[in-house]
């Protein structure tokens, strides 16, 4: 299987990588708005919603020419790969030698989706090994005031406190971090320059390492989102809403000072005469494992996948791991009731007492409905979402919501071995989860992460085989 032929970048001539990456970094990108969609009244700001985008073939293909495709999907790979530093000086510079420097790394990395095989993804009860998190400063979160609506954000946090708050949010990512060093995983903390020397001595049994996070990136602390880590190499997503974009590229930057490379990306995927831009954000999917098959669990919704992340995904996993659209309850106004990720309405609990136990919020999942995508045709086959989890042997369980946290009740982290990671203000669910299945809950105060629409498991992100 050849994913992308990055080598065709080597053969470029130099006036050709010219265009070619002014094309990459100011694509002719025709875009649809979801939210001229939405009825609005005057004063009154809304939640964002999505854009779609699309750049027309024969756009890149008069400034390319011959292959003009597979020349532009090569240098956006390699680009869109790059650590943030590199990315910036290639961009203000179109410093050659950093392009074929990434270009060299990044081909060794792609080569290894040739050999993946679905034994080496790990699902989502597999014993946790390390955890990235990210402390941010008031750099990062002063765009969000005055502005919470449209940045999905409460002003005051559960606890009565205002929201967000750089310290206090920062000491809800140490109570995790410390929560889970505690528990034998290691941690590893990013903290922004800004608040570096106030907020190190929080993290006392992390590593941690200073980060320059540029301005107004208020949600890069919700590590979950940029990457998805089903193995050691990470897959780097492809943020939805505008203002989160450019996350991505901070996190190559991250994951590379681990001396972790990520092996691919998802960006353009090609339908018809159009490139189409996936959508593509890690609290959306879930690795089901069982004795019966493999199952990627993806939610459809406001930041949900779209077709192009199915596409994407269909090209690089095995085949024999199947690939699950679950639909998720939207929003318009009020986004508290929607369900922004797949996990913040499921989490899957893994065997418990001989029993596989899903957790399912059915108020904003259509759990009757299903999307299994088909690699051949490229279509989508409608089924239940109750038959899939039978097919693997799963069964589904809901629990108590009066007074709980719509937006942390399912989103725990499995750290495997029967433990969870959980909001502690969620004390009726917890102690269902408890009584119900005998599994042992690490409750961690986190009202400054939940105030932003997250929780444990959206703060936090998987390190895999960490002394290979």
């Amino acid at each position: 299987m050849n994913f992308i032929d990055i080598d065709i970048i080597s053969k470029m001539e130099k006036n050709e990588l010219e265009r070619g990456l002014k094309l990459v970094f100011n694509p002719p990108i025709t875009s649809f708005d979801l939210s001229e969609s939405v009825r609005k009244k005057a004063g009154i700001v809304l939640p964002q919603q999505p854009i779609t985008e699309s750049i027309e073939l024969s756009k890149i293909e008069n400034a390319l020419g011959n292959k003009a495709l597979e020349k532009f999907l090569a240098l956006d790979q390699v680009i869109s790969l790059m650590p943030y530093n590199d990315y910036m000086k290639l961009k203000e510079k179109s410093d050659m030698e950093i392009l074929f420097d990434w270009e060299e790394k990044i081909a060794k990395q792609i080569s290894v989706i040739e050999n993946l095989r679905s034994d080496d993804l790990r699902g989502e009860d597999s014993k946790r090994e390390g955890i990235l998190m990210l402390a941010v400063s008031n750099k990062q979160l002063n765009i969000v005031k005055g502005r919470h609506t449209e940045w999905v954000w409460r002003e005051k946090a559960l606890d009565g406190s205002d929201a967000p708050d750089a310290i206090k949010l920062s000491e809800d990512i140490s109570r995790i971090a410390n929560t889970l060093s505690e528990n034998g995983v290691k941690t590893f903390v990013a903290i922004d320059s800004e608040i570096y020397d106030e907020a190190k001595n929080l993290f006392v049994r992390s590593k941690i390492f200073k980060v320059n996070v540029p301005e107004n990136m208020a949600k890069i602390f919700y590590t979950r989102d940029q990457s998805v880590t089903w193995l050691k190499y990470p897959i780097i997503g492809n943020m939805s809403l505008k203002l989160r974009r450019g996350e991505e590229e901070v996190l190559n930057e991250i994951y590379y000072n681990l001396n972790i490379y990520p092996m691919a990306r998802a960006r353009w995927v090609k339908f018809d005469n159009m490139l189409v831009r996936a959508v593509m954000e890690g609290g959306n999917f879930f690795i089901i494992k069982t004795e019966k098959g493999v199952a990627l669990l993806t939610g459809i919704g406001v930041r949900g996948s779209n077709y192009a992340t199915f596409k994407f995904l269909g090209e690089i996993l095995p085949e024999d791991v199947r690939i699950i659209g679950v639909p998720l309850a939207g929003y318009i106004k009020y986004w508290e009731f929607g369900a922004v990720h797949l996990d913040t309405a499921f989490a899957y609990l893994g065997d418990v007492g001989g029993e596989r136990v899903g957790i399912i919020d059915p108020s904003r999942v259509g759990f009757y409905s299903a999307l299994e995508y088909d690699r051949k045709s490229g279509m989508f086959r409608v089924t239940e979402f109750l038959k899939l989890m039978k097919e693997l042997e799963v069964k589904i369980d809901e629990m108590p919501r009066e007074s709980q946290s719509p937006i942390t009740m399912t989103n725990a982290l499995n750290l495997g071995n029967g433990k969870l990671a959980v909001d502690s203000y969620n004390e009726k669910a917890n102690e269902y989860i408890e009584k119900t299945y005998g599994l042992e809950l690490l409750r961690i105060k986190i009202p400054q992460i939940e105030a932003g629409g997250g929780g444990v498991r959206c703060s936090t992100r998987e390190l895999w085989e960490l002394n290979k």
